[in-house]
């Protein structure tokens, strides 16, 4: 019988999940500039080869992580699957806005990858971050928006939200806050005006 090198990936238990959770708890600790194979493969206590059979790279941990970090945001899949108004679509983005703004202040450098890598076509993916997209998309379109415009509106948010969260000034002021209040209220607006 053929013993197993314990730093292969089958002897491991090393799964894509298990790399994306450990890819996020680097980033955490030391920033998008700290993410490295090694330092994944530290975190889930195997050699850096072990990770290579998931991803080649740090190009595709980097992607890895863009479609898999929020798996913590589960519920509010389930919340704009249930949402009626554009009432409750503008109240759940803003929750989701300010809860997301605080999700990136702790994982430094994460907006900006985030950002980098927000294409119109996001959610026709795979992972937490296209459910995500597609239940708010979705959301708007059972709400009467035509879907053209509610990708759209879902672009303008989330840029507005990802931009404004890497621009933050470290001065302690809440920009944000009073930033997204005054883009909702246009949204809110815009999304009346095409269901009127």
């Amino acid at each position: 019988m053929t013993r197993r090198d314990p730093s292969s990936h089958a002897a491991a238990g090393v799964t894509v999940a298990a790399i994306a959770d450990a890819a996020l708890a680097v980033i955490r600790a030391t920033g998008v500039d700290g993410l490295t194979m090694r330092a994944v493969a530290e975190r889930l206590h195997v050699r850096a080869p072990s990770l290579y059979h998931h991803v080649r790279n740090k190009s595709e941990l980097l992607d890895l992580v863009a479609r898999n970090a929020f798996d913590q945001f589960a519920a509010d899949n389930t919340a704009y699957g249930e949402l009626k108004t554009v009432d409750e679509w503008i109240d759940l983005t803003r929750s989701g806005s300010l809860d997301l703004r605080a999700f990136y202040a702790d994982h430094p450098g994460l907006a900006g990858l985030m950002l980098s890598k927000a294409t119109p076509d996001r959610d026709l993916g795979e992972g937490s971050r296209a459910e995500l997209v597609r239940a708010q998309i979705d959301a708007l379109v059972r709400i009467g928006v035509p879907e053209p415009d509610a990708r759209h509106l879902f672009e303008v948010t989330a840029r507005w939200s990802l931009a404004a969260v890497v621009a933050e000034p470290a001065d302690g002021r809440d920009l944000f806050a009073d930033g997204l209040e005054l883009m909702l209220y246009g949204v809110r607006a815009r999304l009346l005006e095409l269901l009127s």
